[in-house]
C-alpha cells in the first residue's frame, strides 16, 4: 500500500486512482493524519509542505519521524524539504541553474535584468510582466503589497527562458518517485510563462519529439541532482531547456495529475499512455506489503490529538 498525505483542499492525487494497474493507494489529509492514533503499514509520501502553516509543518515532521522509526518507507521529510526560494538559491549556487532569485529587501543589489515577481507558496504563476529596472521593480513591489501579498512570501526571479521558435515556448516536466525519474507531458504556449499551454500551438513535429523523450529521458540524471539538492524524493520538476541545459523553475510535491485520453495529435495520446504506465510502474516499485498498523506514540502528536479533542467538545470559538 502507498499512502499520500496532502492538504484537504488540494487532493489532486485522487485522480491517480483512475490509472489502471495502480498499487493499493490511499489519500490522507494532514488533518486526519494528525488526529490518528495508529496508521497502516505502508509507504508514506508527504506532499504540500508549502501549503502548511509553521505548526502543521512541525507536526508533519514529527509524523514523518514516527513512521520512519517503525521501519516504514517514508518519502519527503517535511523538516528537510527545501522551499521554492531555498531550492532556487541552491540550484543557482550549485551551477545547475543559471538564474538567481532574491527577496524584496535585496532589490537594490540586483544587476541581472529582466526579472519578475511571484509568491513563494502559491502556485499561481508570476504576479507581473517582465521588469527591466530597479525603479520599476520598486513600483511593482509596492503594488503587490497594496494588493495584499505579504512581503515575506514575495520573491524576485530572474527571467531565464528561451523560445523554441518565435512566439513558441515549451515547459517540460519530470517526476521523481523514489529512485526513478519519469518524464511526463510538456506544456507548449505562445507566452514565456507557459503555465497551462495552448491547444494546437506545438504541431506534429514537437509532439513526436515529446514522444521520443518518453523513452530516452535525456535529462534525468541532471534533474535528479536538483531533487537531491532540494531533499525531495517525490515530486514533479518543471523545467525548460535554455542554452542547451535544463533550467529548473520549481519542484512541486503535489502537482496536478491528469490523463490525456483524446487529442488531435495521436503522438500526444501515446506520450500520455507511456508516462502513465511508467508512473504506475515507479509507484509499484516503492509499494509496501500490508502489515500490522503502527501506533503513534510521539508526545507532540499526542498533545495535538488531545488539544483537537478538547476543541471539538468546547463551545468556545477560538
Amino acid at each position: 500500500m502507498i499512502c499520500i498525505v496532502t492538504t484537504w483542499s488540494h487532493d489532486t492525487h485522487r485522480r491517480l486512482l483512475d490509472f489502471p494497474g495502480l498499487p493499493p493507494m490511499r489519500i490522507w489529509s494532514y488533518d486526519r493524519l494528525f488526529r490518528s492514533r495508529s496508521l497502516p503499514a505502508a509507504t508514506w509520501i508527504f506532499t504540500d509542505m508549502d501549503r502548511l502553516s509553521f505548526w502543521e509543518l512541525e507536526l508533519a515532521a514529527h509524523a514523518y519521524g514516527e513512521l520512519q522509526s517503525h521501519g516504514l518507507r517514508v518519502l519527503n521529510d517535511p523538516a528537510r524539504v527545501a522551499s521554492r526560494f531555498s531550492l532556487l538559491k541552491r540550484l543557482n549556487s550549485s551551477g545547475l541553474n543559471r538564474f538567481n532569485v532574491w527577496r524584496p529587501d535585496e532589490a537594490a543589489s540586483i544587476s541581472q535584468w529582466p526579472v519578475f515577481l511571484r509568491t513563494e507558496s502559491a502556485h499561481r504563476g508570476p504576479l507581473t510582466d517582465l521588469i527591466g529596472t530597479v525603479q520599476e521593480l520598486r513600483a511593482e513591489l509596492a503594488k503587490a503589497l497594496d494588493a495584499g501579498y505579504p512581503e515575506r512570501d514575495l520573491m524576485i526571479v530572474e527571467y531565464h527562458a528561451e523560445p523554441l521558435r518565435e512566439g513558441l515556448f515549451r515547459k517540460q516536466a519530470i517526476f521523481r518517485v523514489g529512485d526513478r525519474m519519469v518524464t511526463t507531458l510538456a506544456v507548449h504556449d505562445t507566452g514565456w510563462m507557459a503555465k497551462r499551454g495552448k491547444l494546437g500551438v506545438a504541431g506534429e513535429s514537437l509532439y513526436r519529439e515529446e514522444l521520443e523523450y518518453m523513452s530516452s529521458n535525456p535529462h534525468a540524471e541532471k534533474l535528479k541532482l536538483a531533487f537531491e539538492l532540494g531533499r525531495i524524493e517525490y515530486g514533479r520538476a518543471d523545467y525548460a531547456i535554455v542554452g542547451g541545459e535544463p533550467q529548473v523553475y520549481e519542484i512541486n510535491t503535489n502537482p496536478n495529475i491528469g490523463r490525456v485520453l483524446s487529442h488531435p495529435d495521436p503522438s500526444r495520446v501515446k506520450s500520455s499512455a507511456i508516462w502513465e504506465r511508467n508512473f504506475v510502474e515507479a509507484l509499484a516499485a516503492i509499494d509496501t506489503s500490508p502489515g500490522a498498523p503502527v501506533r503513534l506514540a510521539d508526545k507532540v502528536l499526542a498533545r495535538q490529538r488531545k488539544r483537537d479533542w478538547l476543541l471539538t467538545r468546547s463551545r468556545w470559538v477560538i
